[in-house]
């Protein structure tokens, strides 16, 4: 049994509807959905956008993209923007083999991220 993914949430009084998380450790079957649990209670708040920095991400298994994949969906319903950023090299290859990476904004740092989510109108 997988320990719980880790989650650090990161404020942003330039982005107000925006949640931007941090996430940490092995996403699997084990716990992927009390992290969906967790990321439902996150976005009641009615957060447009969603950042999730996967640096200390080291792996995900098909229930956790499924959980990815929820999430898109329900910041889409919201006419949102869902970003992923610093993508661990695996989850690169994972994305890039299973064509995920055109259903997700991919951005090389937070930071990257960030600056482009505040041109856009959906953040505000």
């Amino acid at each position: 049994m997988t320990d719980a993914v880790q989650l650090a949430l990161h404020p942003d009084d330039t982005l107000p509807r925006t949640l931007i998380v941090t996430l940490s450790g092995e996403l699997d079957y084990d716990n992927a959905e009390a992290l969906h649990t967790r990321f439902l209670a996150l976005l009641a708040d009615d957060y447009r956008c969603l950042v999730l920095d996967l640096t200390e991400l080291t792996f995900c298994d098909s229930t956790g993209i499924r959980i990815f994949l929820a999430l898109r969906e329900l910041i889409d319903d919201r006419g949102g923007i869902i970003a992923l950023t610093d993508l661990h090299p695996r989850l690169v290859r994972i994305f890039q083999m299973t064509g995920l990476v055109q259903f997700f904004a991919v951005h090389p740092s937070r930071a990257d991220a960030l600056a482009i989510l505040r041109d856009q109108p959906s953040a505000s």
